[in-house]
């Protein structure tokens, strides 16, 4: 029995990196029928369509280094999806505004993720989403945890 559970804890990543591969494949092809990538539609998600973002703040809720993120600001502005503003209070500051192109690739994106979390809920009973949450949660722990030992 030791080994059967030891061989389970040595493909956590296994099944970590496979599912996430799929996961991605199908963002991707989704976001390919529109002439975009998963990361400019996730960049779309995270404008407030309302009052815009300020460009500070997309970086971390996306987890993307300075310079990538301003390769893609760039590309969705250059495609029509955006569009910069200064702030009145700082000029230096930026505002990212959705043009109206980019609210409705927004609005695809989103109801492309929505759709997924639904088919999701639907196959998985709310106590193994719950537990599936609390696992991943150990997991992201102990991957930074492991992080800062080096």
């Amino acid at each position: 029995m030791e080994k059967n559970n030891k061989e389970k804890v040595e493909n956590v990543d296994l099944i970590l990196k496979s599912t996430w591969l799929a996961v991605s494949k199908m963002f991707s092809e989704m976001a390919s029928e529109y002439d975009t990538t998963t990361v400019q539609a996730l960049t779309l998600l995270k404008i407030d369509p309302k009052e815009g973002t300020r460009s500070t703040n997309l970086g971390p809720k996306m987890a993307i280094e300075p310079t990538s993120l301003t390769r893609i600001i760039k590309l969705l502005e250059d495609n029509g999806y955006i569009y910069k503003e200064k702030t009145t209070s700082d000029k230096r500051e930026v505002i990212i505004k959705l043009t109206e192109k980019g609210l409705q690739h927004r609005n695809i994106s989103k109801d492309v993720v929505v759709n997924f979390n639904r088919a999701i809920t639907e196959k998985v009973s709310p106590e193994k989403l719950q537990n599936f949450k609390e696992v991943m949660d150990i997991i992201l722990k102990t991957a930074n945890e492991l992080n800062k030992r080096k």
